[in-house]
């Protein structure tokens, strides 16, 4: 199978067009038409609908989708890892995380080891919190920095802390709650929450609620959604409660919004640093003792 089909094949779904997804790759819009037309026919499936507008996967193209990307992350990996190597001879440590609170557990590590290690080069990659251990466990990525969540009950994977914290209440300054110093529980739970959905946060969903139960309570969440900055607009523009790490640097003024420690509660996290046990990049064992040492100290 050529690469470039994989390509071609995830950009159409992405841009949902032919045309678009051919001005992406510098090609004609035939050239896209056939290399999906091929796929179709090697796997014996339709993996698009055309007679959607704007088109759309069908069930099998979706699951074709999600390994494509996996697929598309492996080839990208060893071509920056050969590329590296032919060129420099560098070799390459790539690492994926998925949120700001992962960086600044990290990032305080790297210009020690960059200066002690300078023909090892770092490649950074944001990706979803529900895809962290899948996609490190099928070798797109050497390293992942995540919530202790994304890694429970995979036993292939390692990991080691880089921060313990605990969750805090997010409100806005129009919030009955705003000038609170700590809120107990039975405060907490009294009004409605948006929360990121599974699809973007996989466990961490199940288990936010599972502390909640623990602390006694049945959560009313009322909105769900993709990401940080969607969450952050209801907590402001509809008064909502939002969950967020104690480490996490709002993008607005504390006169505005708010993290609230909350007092007795289950909701606590680790924000770990974790790698295959079988990973056999040289470059991953400097790294992580450089990690570990720079922790210990």
């Amino acid at each position: 199978m050529n690469i470039e089909k994989i390509k071609y094949f995830i950009d159409l779904v992405e841009c949902r067009n032919f045309t678009e997804t051919a001005k992406k790759n510098f090609v004609s819009q035939t050239t896209i038409s056939q290399q999906i037309a091929t796929l179709e026919k090697e796997f014996d499936l339709l993996l698009i609908d055309r007679k959607q507008i704007p088109i759309e996967p069908t069930q099998a193209g979706w699951l074709f989708y999600r390994e494509a990307q996996i697929l598309w992350k492996q080839y990208q990996h060893i071509k920056a890892m050969m590329n590296n190597f032919q060129q420099h001879h560098m070799q390459t440590l790539d690492i994926e995380y998925s949120a700001i609170t992962d960086m600044q557990s990290l990032l305080p590590h790297i210009p020690a080891f960059k200066e002690k290690h300078p023909r090892i080069e770092l490649e950074l990659n944001k990706v979803l919190l529900k895809d962290i251990s899948e996609f490190l466990q099928k070798g797109a990525y050497d390293v992942a920095i995540a919530f202790d969540s994304a890694f429970q009950g995979k036993e292939d994977i390692r990991t080691h802390p880089l921060y313990e914290g605990k969750y805090c209440a997010v409100v806005s300054n129009q919030h009955p709650l705003f000038q609170q110093q700590t809120l107990g529980k039975h405060e907490l739970y009294n009004y409605p929450l948006v929360m990121l959905n599974p699809a973007a946060i996989g466990d961490s969903y199940h288990l936010m609620l599972q502390h909640a139960l623990e602390d006694g309570f049945q959560p009313n969440i009322i909105r769900e959604v993709d990401d940080v900055e969607t969450e952050l607009f209801y907590i402001l523009s509809e008064n909502l409660m939002g969950f967020f790490p104690d480490n996490y640097q709002l993008p607005y003024p504390e006169d505005v919004v708010r993290l609230i420690p909350i007092e007795d509660s289950h909701h606590t996290f680790r924000i770990e640093i974790g790698y295959l046990k079988d990973n056999h990049n040289p470059a991953l064992q400097p790294f992580l003792q450089h990690i570990l040492d720079s922790i210990s100290q």
